[in-house]
């Protein structure tokens, strides 16, 4: 009986060993699925581009869809730049979150402002609709939108 068991774990055992060395050297199929469709890539965290050239894409985007202006578009690029310098100063020194928090939101009133006193009333409505579209309908299917406005 002594033998019997003895040899049954003894086979168990050498069956087991070449399972447990597979596991270890292969990820398993869902960590695999995830790097393939590019779940973790988009929760990475790419460096924010200078105020100059994030000041410079806006303005561009904001001419064109706007129609501004040479001058127009200059007063923009002005406010942009600002408004972008101050936001990297606030990310760069605050540590309090609270604090980080009003910081932000008193610089993009003012920014609102700024923009409010430069362009139309057109075309003030017309960014304020591009932005939340922005805010809203960043790449998320119809379906997604509807049920997180249902929350």
């Amino acid at each position: 009986m002594f033998k019997k068991i003895a040899l049954s774990a003894l086979m168990l055992s050498l069956f087991s060993f070449p399972l447990l060395a597979q596991q270890n050297t292969t990820p398993d199929a869902q960590s695999q699925s995830t790097t393939r469709m590019g779940r973790n890539r988009s929760m990475q965290q790419r460096p924010m581009a200078d105020p100059e050239t994030r000041a410079r894409k806006m303005t561009d985007r904001m001419t064109q869809q706007l129609g501004l202006d040479q001058t127009a578009s200059q007063k923009v690029y002005d406010a942009t730049l600002t408004h972008a310098q101050k936001v990297d100063a606030i990310r760069a020194n605050s540590d309090d979150k609270g604090a980080k928090a009003q910081a932000l939101k008193a610089n993009a009133d003012d920014y609102k402002a700024k923009m409010k006193s430069i362009l139309t009333p057109d075309q003030f409505t017309k960014l304020e609709s591009m932005r939340d579209k922005m805010r809203h309908g960043r790449g998320r299917p119809n379906d997604m939108k509807e049920e997180s406005d249902r929350k």
